[in-house]
């Protein structure tokens, strides 16, 4: 079964702009380095301090398992079609998946209440280079305007739109801050 267009354009961006850190073209170790000291930096977590350390082996252990998804145990770079290809499955949320998911949401509850609001989000995404104004917008549409709370349960639900569905009208589809698709795969 082939993947609609909407849906690689999703993927795509998640790979550019979240996953490819430094831009190669690939994703690579190093990229999970810079992801965890941007991340820390939003967080004003030190370098080596507690915190620092366990979103560092979070994002190490999510490194290997993508790594031997892709049966990359002598290459250390993924390519944005190895990357495609890992989402093909749309029914569950695999290991890795749920790793990164679950640190996605604690990363951006800034304020640890269990709930993602405007300024959290908007907050994260500009430490991945996200437009703050289009990141804003992004929320305002996943949140049914401020009428829906961004719990885990509701992350949860946004991310399996994101990642599995195909429909445009989807909620999940801006929960990465980005509004329209329409120029990632041109």
């Amino acid at each position: 079964m082939s993947m609609s267009e909407f849906r690689l354009a999703k993927l795509t961006y998640v790979f550019e702009r979240f996953f490819d850190t430094d831009k190669s073209g690939t994703i690579e170790k190093e990229d999970f380095h810079l992801a965890v000291k941007q991340l820390c930096k939003v967080r004003k977590w030190s370098e080596g301090g507690d915190d620092f350390k366990a979103v560092e082996a979070s994002f190490m252990k999510m490194w290997d398992v993508l790594r031997k998804r892709c049966y990359k145990e002598d290459n250390e770079k993924i390519s944005p079609e190895e990357f495609v290809q890992l989402w093909r499955n749309t029914g569950k949320i695999d290991e890795w998946e749920k790793v990164y998911m679950d640190l996605m949401f604690e990363l951006q509850d800034t304020s640890g209440d269990g709930v993602i609001d405007e300024d959290e989000f908007a907050g994260v995404c500009d430490s991945f280079g996200v437009n703050p104004a289009e990141a804003r917008q992004a929320f305002a549409t996943f949140s049914m305007r401020g009428h829906v709370a961004v719990d885990k349960k509701y992350y949860e639900k946004l991310w399996k739109d994101y990642f599995g569905s195909d429909d445009p009208a989807s909620p999940g589809n801006y929960m990465f801050g980005k509004v329209s698709f329409a120029d990632v795969l041109q």
